[in-house]
Protein backbone atom coordinates (compact mmCIF):
# COMPACT_ATOMS: atom_id res chain seq x y z
CA UNK A 1 0.00 0.00 0.00
CA UNK A 2 2.88 2.37 0.65
CA UNK A 3 6.47 2.82 -0.28
CA UNK A 4 8.75 1.99 2.64
CA UNK A 5 12.09 3.52 3.40
CA UNK A 6 15.13 1.71 4.70
CA UNK A 7 15.78 2.18 8.40
CA UNK A 8 18.50 4.76 8.80
CA UNK A 9 20.61 5.89 11.72
CA UNK A 10 18.74 5.99 15.03
CA UNK A 11 19.09 8.77 17.55
CA UNK A 12 17.48 9.82 20.81
CA UNK A 13 13.82 8.89 21.23
CA UNK A 14 10.89 11.27 20.83
CA UNK A 15 7.15 11.24 21.72
CA UNK A 16 -0.21 15.71 17.52
CA UNK A 17 -7.19 17.67 13.02
CA UNK A 18 -10.98 16.18 12.28
CA UNK A 19 -13.24 12.37 11.91
CA UNK A 20 -16.25 10.12 11.92
CA UNK A 21 -17.30 6.52 11.64
CA UNK A 22 -17.94 4.94 8.28
CA UNK A 23 -17.86 1.46 6.92
CA UNK A 24 -14.79 0.23 5.06
CA UNK A 25 -15.17 0.22 1.29
CA UNK A 26 -13.75 -1.81 -1.56
CA UNK A 27 -10.41 -0.44 -2.70
CA UNK A 28 -9.02 -0.06 -6.18
CA UNK A 29 -5.55 -0.59 -7.56
CA UNK A 30 -3.28 2.27 -6.55
CA UNK A 31 -1.41 4.34 -9.08
CA UNK A 32 2.30 4.91 -8.78
CA UNK A 33 3.11 8.06 -6.84
CA UNK A 34 4.74 10.49 -9.27
CA UNK A 35 8.14 11.87 -8.37
CA UNK A 36 8.56 14.40 -11.19
CA UNK A 37 5.56 16.66 -10.52
CA UNK A 38 7.38 19.41 -8.60
CA UNK A 39 6.47 22.27 -10.92
CA UNK A 40 7.38 25.95 -10.72
CA UNK A 41 4.43 28.32 -10.19
CA UNK A 42 6.01 31.65 -9.19
CA UNK A 43 4.02 34.25 -11.07
CA UNK A 44 6.70 36.69 -12.20
CA UNK A 45 10.28 37.93 -11.63
CA UNK A 46 9.11 40.53 -9.11
CA UNK A 47 7.57 37.83 -6.94
CA UNK A 48 10.69 35.70 -7.30
CA UNK A 49 12.74 38.62 -5.96
CA UNK A 50 10.34 38.94 -2.99
CA UNK A 51 10.81 35.25 -2.25
CA UNK A 52 14.58 35.63 -2.26
CA UNK A 53 14.33 38.64 0.05
CA UNK A 54 12.22 36.58 2.43
CA UNK A 55 14.78 33.79 2.52
CA UNK A 56 17.58 36.30 3.09
CA UNK A 57 15.63 37.80 6.01
CA UNK A 58 15.34 34.52 7.92
CA UNK A 59 18.98 34.34 8.99
CA UNK A 60 22.39 35.50 7.84
CA UNK A 61 25.00 33.03 6.64
CA UNK A 62 27.50 34.58 9.07
CA UNK A 63 25.25 33.39 11.92
CA UNK A 64 25.51 29.73 10.78
CA UNK A 65 28.07 28.21 13.17
CA UNK A 66 27.87 24.62 11.91
CA UNK A 67 26.26 22.64 9.10
CA UNK A 68 25.52 18.98 8.43
CA UNK A 69 23.33 16.79 6.26
CA UNK A 70 20.70 14.29 7.34
CA UNK A 71 20.73 10.76 5.84
CA UNK A 72 17.99 11.95 3.46
CA UNK A 73 20.23 14.73 2.20
CA UNK A 74 18.57 17.59 4.06
CA UNK A 75 20.87 20.53 4.77
CA UNK A 76 20.76 21.49 8.45
CA UNK A 77 22.14 24.89 9.46
CA UNK A 78 23.09 25.46 13.09
CA UNK A 79 22.14 29.11 13.60
CA UNK A 80 23.07 31.32 16.53
CA UNK A 81 20.24 31.05 19.06
CA UNK A 82 19.84 34.83 19.28
CA UNK A 83 19.89 35.32 15.49
CA UNK A 84 17.16 32.83 14.59
CA UNK A 85 14.27 33.97 12.32
CA UNK A 86 11.76 34.75 15.08
CA UNK A 87 14.16 37.16 16.81
CA UNK A 88 15.16 39.10 13.68
CA UNK A 89 11.79 40.70 13.03
CA UNK A 90 10.98 44.31 14.06
CA UNK A 91 9.56 44.44 17.57
CA UNK A 92 11.48 41.40 18.82
CA UNK A 93 14.76 43.25 19.50
CA UNK A 94 14.14 43.29 23.26
CA UNK A 95 12.55 39.84 23.51
CA UNK A 96 13.95 37.83 26.42
CA UNK A 97 14.20 34.16 25.48
CA UNK A 98 12.37 31.78 27.79
CA UNK A 99 14.23 28.48 28.07
CA UNK A 100 11.50 26.44 29.79
CA UNK A 101 7.87 26.95 30.79
CA UNK A 102 7.44 28.70 34.12
CA UNK A 103 4.47 26.51 35.03
CA UNK A 104 3.64 22.85 34.48
CA UNK A 105 0.24 21.14 34.36
CA UNK A 106 -0.83 18.97 37.26
CA UNK A 107 -1.14 15.26 36.64
CA UNK A 108 -4.36 13.91 35.23
CA UNK A 109 -6.97 13.73 37.95
CA UNK A 110 -8.49 10.72 36.21
CA UNK A 111 -5.25 8.73 35.95
CA UNK A 112 -5.83 4.97 35.62
CA UNK A 113 -5.71 3.18 38.97
CA UNK A 114 -6.19 -0.41 37.84
CA UNK A 115 -3.41 -2.99 37.78
CA UNK A 116 -0.91 -2.92 34.96
CA UNK A 117 -1.74 -5.49 32.30
CA UNK A 118 0.21 -7.04 29.49
CA UNK A 119 -0.67 -5.16 26.31
CA UNK A 120 0.29 -6.48 22.89
CA UNK A 121 0.02 -2.94 21.53
CA UNK A 122 3.47 -1.69 22.44
CA UNK A 123 4.58 0.87 19.86
CA UNK A 124 8.19 1.95 19.57
CA UNK A 125 9.10 5.60 19.42
CA UNK A 126 9.74 7.24 16.08
CA UNK A 127 13.04 9.06 15.82
CA UNK A 128 14.18 11.99 13.75
CA UNK A 129 16.84 11.51 11.10
CA UNK A 130 20.32 12.85 11.84
CA UNK A 131 23.63 12.28 10.10
CA UNK A 132 26.87 10.59 11.15
CA UNK A 133 30.28 12.06 10.62
CA UNK A 134 33.38 10.16 9.44
CA UNK A 135 33.98 8.79 12.95
CA UNK A 136 30.45 7.45 13.25
CA UNK A 137 29.39 10.12 15.77
CA UNK A 138 25.95 11.69 15.50
CA UNK A 139 26.18 15.22 14.20
CA UNK A 140 24.27 17.76 16.24
CA UNK A 141 24.21 21.49 16.56
CA UNK A 142 26.53 22.95 19.20
CA UNK A 143 25.24 24.67 22.32
CA UNK A 144 24.15 28.22 21.69
CA UNK A 145 22.64 27.34 18.30
CA UNK A 146 19.42 25.84 16.99
CA UNK A 147 19.01 23.48 13.99
CA UNK A 148 17.14 24.90 11.00
CA UNK A 149 16.15 22.85 7.97
CA UNK A 150 17.49 24.91 5.07
CA UNK A 151 14.81 26.13 2.65
CA UNK A 152 15.85 27.13 -0.85
CA UNK A 153 14.38 29.29 -3.57
CA UNK A 154 13.56 26.12 -5.51
CA UNK A 155 10.99 25.30 -2.80
CA UNK A 156 9.36 28.72 -2.86
CA UNK A 157 9.14 28.61 -6.66
CA UNK A 158 6.54 25.84 -6.35
CA UNK A 159 4.12 28.48 -5.07
CA UNK A 160 2.68 31.43 -7.00
CA UNK A 161 3.56 33.97 -4.33
CA UNK A 162 5.22 34.39 -0.97
CA UNK A 163 1.75 34.62 0.57
CA UNK A 164 0.85 31.25 -0.97
CA UNK A 165 4.01 29.70 0.45
CA UNK A 166 3.03 30.86 3.94
CA UNK A 167 -0.61 29.82 3.67
CA UNK A 168 -2.02 26.39 4.47
CA UNK A 169 -4.36 26.80 1.48
CA UNK A 170 -2.27 28.13 -1.45
CA UNK A 171 -4.30 29.67 -4.25
CA UNK A 172 -3.27 27.02 -6.79
CA UNK A 173 -5.00 24.41 -4.59
CA UNK A 174 -8.31 26.17 -4.14
CA UNK A 175 -8.37 27.14 -7.81
CA UNK A 176 -7.79 23.60 -9.05
CA UNK A 177 -10.42 22.21 -6.71
CA UNK A 178 -13.01 24.73 -7.84
CA UNK A 179 -12.39 23.88 -11.48
CA UNK A 180 -12.48 20.14 -10.86
CA UNK A 181 -15.78 19.89 -9.00
CA UNK A 182 -17.49 20.19 -5.65
CA UNK A 183 -15.57 17.58 -3.63
CA UNK A 184 -14.08 19.22 -0.54
CA UNK A 185 -10.50 20.41 -0.89
CA UNK A 186 -9.58 19.74 2.76
CA UNK A 187 -10.92 16.47 4.17
CA UNK A 188 -10.80 15.29 7.76
CA UNK A 189 -11.20 12.27 10.00
CA UNK A 190 -10.80 13.59 13.52
CA UNK A 191 -12.32 14.37 16.89
CA UNK A 192 -12.85 17.72 18.58
CA UNK A 193 -13.83 19.00 21.99
CA UNK A 194 -14.93 22.59 22.43
CA UNK A 195 -13.52 23.59 25.82
CA UNK A 196 -11.45 26.42 27.27
CA UNK A 197 -7.95 25.03 27.61
CA UNK A 198 -4.24 25.62 28.08
CA UNK A 199 -3.17 22.97 25.60
CA UNK A 200 -3.50 19.42 24.35
CA UNK A 201 -1.41 16.25 24.07
CA UNK A 202 -1.51 12.88 22.34
CA UNK A 203 0.66 10.11 20.88
CA UNK A 204 0.46 9.53 17.11
CA UNK A 205 1.76 6.56 15.17
CA UNK A 206 3.83 7.70 12.19
CA UNK A 207 3.21 6.51 8.63
CA UNK A 208 4.54 7.30 5.17
CA UNK A 209 1.27 7.57 3.22
CA UNK A 210 1.00 7.54 -0.55
CA UNK A 211 0.23 11.08 -1.75
CA UNK A 212 -0.70 11.15 -5.42
CA UNK A 213 -0.08 14.80 -6.29
CA UNK A 214 2.80 16.96 -5.06
CA UNK A 215 0.44 19.83 -4.24
CA UNK A 216 -1.52 17.63 -1.81
CA UNK A 217 -0.56 16.69 1.71
CA UNK A 218 -1.53 14.02 4.23
CA UNK A 219 -1.04 14.53 7.96
CA UNK A 220 -1.87 13.50 11.52
CA UNK A 221 -1.84 16.30 14.05
CA UNK A 222 -3.17 18.17 17.08
CA UNK A 223 -4.92 21.53 16.65
CA UNK A 224 -5.43 24.03 19.47
CA UNK A 225 -7.66 26.86 18.25
CA UNK A 226 -9.90 29.72 19.30
CA UNK A 227 -11.89 32.38 17.51
CA UNK A 228 -14.11 32.25 14.44
CA UNK A 229 -14.03 33.73 10.99
CA UNK A 230 -11.23 36.26 10.56
CA UNK A 231 -10.39 35.92 14.28
CA UNK A 232 -9.50 32.22 14.03
CA UNK A 233 -6.05 31.49 15.48
CA UNK A 234 -4.33 28.13 15.90
CA UNK A 235 -1.18 26.29 16.82
CA UNK A 236 -0.83 22.90 15.11
CA UNK A 237 1.70 20.10 14.95
CA UNK A 238 2.26 16.45 14.12
CA UNK A 239 3.63 14.63 11.06
CA UNK A 240 3.02 15.58 7.45
CA UNK A 241 3.81 14.23 3.98
CA UNK A 242 3.90 17.20 1.53
CA UNK A 243 6.15 17.04 -1.54
CA UNK A 244 5.63 20.63 -2.60
CA UNK A 245 6.96 21.85 0.72
CA UNK A 246 9.72 19.30 1.41
CA UNK A 247 10.66 18.02 -2.04
CA UNK A 248 10.32 14.29 -1.28
CA UNK A 249 7.87 11.59 -0.22
CA UNK A 250 8.93 11.37 3.43
CA UNK A 251 6.60 12.19 6.30
CA UNK A 252 8.12 14.83 8.57
CA UNK A 253 7.70 16.45 11.96
CA UNK A 254 5.96 19.77 11.39
CA UNK A 255 4.38 22.73 13.16
CA UNK A 256 2.10 25.44 11.83
CA UNK A 257 0.39 28.52 13.23
CA UNK A 258 -2.10 31.07 11.96
CA UNK A 259 -2.93 34.41 13.56
CA UNK A 260 -5.30 35.37 10.71
CA UNK A 261 -7.61 32.48 9.80
CA UNK A 262 -5.09 30.75 7.49
CA UNK A 263 -4.04 33.87 5.68
CA UNK A 264 -0.41 34.74 5.02
CA UNK A 265 0.40 35.76 8.60
CA UNK A 266 1.42 32.26 9.69
CA UNK A 267 3.71 29.62 8.24
CA UNK A 268 5.11 26.11 8.56
CA UNK A 269 8.04 25.27 10.80
CA UNK A 270 10.74 27.99 10.96
CA UNK A 271 10.03 29.41 7.50
CA UNK A 272 8.94 32.78 8.89
CA UNK A 273 9.53 34.86 12.00
CA UNK A 274 7.19 32.92 14.30
CA UNK A 275 8.42 30.06 16.45
CA UNK A 276 11.24 30.68 18.96
CA UNK A 277 13.27 27.47 19.22
CA UNK A 278 15.35 26.84 22.33
CA UNK A 279 16.30 23.16 21.95
CA UNK A 280 19.49 22.33 20.10
CA UNK A 281 18.66 18.76 19.04
CA UNK A 282 15.26 18.53 17.33
CA UNK A 283 15.04 19.57 13.68
CA UNK A 284 11.53 20.81 12.95
CA UNK A 285 10.73 19.65 9.42
CA UNK A 286 13.01 16.60 9.64
CA UNK A 287 11.98 13.18 8.37
CA UNK A 288 12.02 10.09 10.58
CA UNK A 289 14.39 7.15 10.60
CA UNK A 290 11.55 4.65 10.96
CA UNK A 291 7.85 4.48 10.13
CA UNK A 292 5.01 2.19 11.11
CA UNK A 293 4.57 -0.90 8.92
CA UNK A 294 1.30 -2.60 8.00
CA UNK A 295 1.15 -5.76 10.10
CA UNK A 296 4.49 -4.90 11.73
CA UNK A 297 6.19 -2.55 14.16
CA UNK A 298 4.38 0.64 15.07
CA UNK A 299 6.39 3.82 15.68
CA UNK A 300 4.93 6.91 17.28
CA UNK A 301 5.68 10.43 18.47
CA UNK A 302 4.13 12.23 21.40
CA UNK A 303 3.39 15.93 21.07
CA UNK A 304 2.11 18.50 23.55
CA UNK A 305 1.02 22.10 23.00
CA UNK A 306 1.03 23.94 26.34
CA UNK A 307 0.02 27.50 27.21
CA UNK A 308 2.35 28.65 30.00
CA UNK A 309 -0.38 30.35 32.01
CA UNK A 310 -2.81 32.86 30.54
CA UNK A 311 -0.03 35.44 30.18
CA UNK A 312 2.56 32.99 28.84
CA UNK A 313 3.71 31.57 25.52
CA UNK A 314 2.50 28.53 23.55
CA UNK A 315 5.14 25.84 24.15
CA UNK A 316 5.79 22.70 22.11
CA UNK A 317 7.03 19.50 23.73
CA UNK A 318 8.11 16.55 21.57
CA UNK A 319 8.50 13.41 23.65
CA UNK A 320 10.10 14.77 26.81
CA UNK A 321 11.89 17.68 25.11
CA UNK A 322 10.65 21.27 25.32
CA UNK A 323 11.49 22.45 21.81
CA UNK A 324 10.44 26.12 21.94
CA UNK A 325 7.40 28.36 21.77
CA UNK A 326 5.20 30.74 19.82
CA UNK A 327 5.30 34.06 21.68
CA UNK A 328 1.97 35.19 23.12
CA UNK A 329 2.38 38.45 21.20
CA UNK A 330 1.73 36.55 17.95
CA UNK A 331 -1.93 36.26 18.91
CA UNK A 332 -4.77 38.40 20.29
CA UNK A 333 -7.53 38.21 22.86
CA UNK A 334 -10.13 37.10 20.30
CA UNK A 335 -7.90 34.15 19.49
CA UNK A 336 -5.43 32.16 21.57
CA UNK A 337 -3.43 34.90 23.31
CA UNK A 338 -4.93 33.91 26.67
CA UNK A 339 -6.28 30.39 26.12
CA UNK A 340 -7.51 27.88 23.59
CA UNK A 341 -11.20 27.36 22.90
CA UNK A 342 -11.17 23.92 21.25
CA UNK A 343 -8.82 20.97 20.79
CA UNK A 344 -8.84 18.64 17.79
CA UNK A 345 -7.02 15.37 17.13
CA UNK A 346 -6.81 13.38 13.90
CA UNK A 347 -6.05 13.35 10.21
CA UNK A 348 -6.31 15.79 7.32
CA UNK A 349 -5.60 15.53 3.59
CA UNK A 350 -5.84 17.79 0.59
CA UNK A 351 -7.81 16.40 -2.34
CA UNK A 352 -6.68 18.44 -5.33
CA UNK A 353 -8.57 16.16 -7.74
CA UNK A 354 -7.18 14.57 -10.88
CA UNK A 355 -9.17 14.29 -14.13
CA UNK A 356 -12.31 15.22 -12.18
CA UNK A 357 -11.97 12.43 -9.63
CA UNK A 358 -10.81 12.19 -6.02
CA UNK A 359 -7.08 11.46 -5.82
CA UNK A 360 -5.46 8.26 -4.52
CA UNK A 361 -4.08 10.02 -1.45
CA UNK A 362 -3.88 7.99 1.75
CA UNK A 363 -4.78 9.34 5.16
CA UNK A 364 -2.71 7.71 7.88
CA UNK A 365 -1.63 4.32 6.54
CA UNK A 366 -4.29 4.22 3.85
CA UNK A 367 -6.22 1.65 5.89
CA UNK A 368 -9.70 2.43 7.19
CA UNK A 369 -10.27 2.66 10.93
CA UNK A 370 -11.98 -0.73 11.22
CA UNK A 371 -8.69 -2.48 10.39
CA UNK A 372 -7.32 -1.36 13.75
CA UNK A 373 -4.00 -2.18 15.37
CA UNK A 374 -0.96 -2.53 13.10
CA UNK A 375 -3.04 -1.45 10.12
CA UNK A 376 -4.72 1.92 10.72
CA UNK A 377 -3.38 5.22 12.02
CA UNK A 378 -4.26 6.14 15.59
CA UNK A 379 -3.97 8.79 18.25
CA UNK A 380 -3.91 7.70 21.88
CA UNK A 381 -3.41 9.09 25.39
CA UNK A 382 -5.52 12.03 24.30
CA UNK A 383 -5.62 14.77 26.93
CA UNK A 384 -6.08 18.51 27.31
CA UNK A 385 -5.09 20.97 30.05
CA UNK A 386 -7.93 22.94 31.61
CA UNK A 387 -7.69 26.59 32.63
CA UNK A 388 -6.80 25.55 36.19
CA UNK A 389 -3.68 23.94 34.69
CA UNK A 390 -4.83 20.36 35.28
CA UNK A 391 -4.64 17.52 32.76
CA UNK A 392 -8.10 16.28 31.77
CA UNK A 393 -9.26 13.34 29.72
CA UNK A 394 -11.75 14.74 27.15
CA UNK A 395 -15.18 13.31 27.84
CA UNK A 396 -17.19 14.72 24.94
CA UNK A 397 -15.17 14.39 21.77
CA UNK A 398 -17.28 14.99 18.67
CA UNK A 399 -16.48 13.31 15.35
CA UNK A 400 -15.73 15.46 12.34
CA UNK A 401 -15.86 13.52 9.07
CA UNK A 402 -15.85 14.99 5.58
CA UNK A 403 -16.72 11.82 3.65
CA UNK A 404 -16.63 8.45 5.40
CA UNK A 405 -16.38 6.63 2.05
CA UNK A 406 -12.98 8.27 1.57
CA UNK A 407 -11.69 8.49 5.15
CA UNK A 408 -13.20 7.50 8.50
CA UNK A 409 -12.52 6.98 12.19
CA UNK A 410 -13.51 4.49 14.85
CA UNK A 411 -15.49 5.39 17.93
CA UNK A 412 -13.39 6.79 20.77
CA UNK A 413 -12.38 4.03 23.19
CA UNK A 414 -11.13 4.44 26.76
CA UNK A 415 -8.42 2.13 28.11
CA UNK A 416 -8.25 2.79 31.86
CA UNK A 417 -5.63 0.18 32.75
CA UNK A 418 -2.46 1.47 34.39
CA UNK A 419 -0.06 2.48 31.64
CA UNK A 420 -2.87 1.96 29.12
CA UNK A 421 -3.89 3.87 26.03
CA UNK A 422 -6.32 6.24 27.76
CA UNK A 423 -8.73 7.73 25.24
CA UNK A 424 -7.85 6.73 21.70
CA UNK A 425 -9.24 6.14 18.22
CA UNK A 426 -8.17 4.79 14.84
CA UNK A 427 -8.61 6.70 11.59
CA UNK A 428 -7.61 6.74 7.92
CA UNK A 429 -8.60 5.70 4.45
CA UNK A 430 -7.49 5.29 0.86
CA UNK A 431 -9.04 8.23 -0.92
CA UNK A 432 -10.37 7.31 -4.37
CA UNK A 433 -12.23 4.00 -4.55
CA UNK A 434 -15.51 2.63 -5.84
CA UNK A 435 -17.49 4.78 -3.38
CA UNK A 436 -15.12 7.73 -3.02
CA UNK A 437 -15.13 9.41 -6.39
Amino acid sequence: MQARRSVLFLVSSLGFGLSGCGSAVEGVAEEAVPTNDLVQRVKDPTELARMQQHLDSLYDTKDVRHHFQSPDGDDIDCVDLYRQPALRQPGMESHVIQFAPSTFPKELDEAPTGPAVADARQPAQAELAFSLDATGAVQRCPQGTIPILRVTLDTLKRFKSLEDFRSKVPSHLSGDALRAGSTALHQYAAYRQTVDNLGAESALNVWNPAVEVASEFSLSQIWVARGSGADTETVEGGWQNYRNLYGDNNSRLFIYFTPDNYGSGGCYNLTCAGFVQTDTSIVIGSSFTNYSASGGAQHEIKLFWFKDGTAGNWWLRVGTTWVGYYPRTKFDANGIADKGGRVTFGGEIINNQTAGRHTHTDMGSGAFAAQGWQQAAYQRQIQYVDTANVYRSPASLSAITTDSFCYDSSAVANDTSAGGWGRYFYFGGSGYNANCT
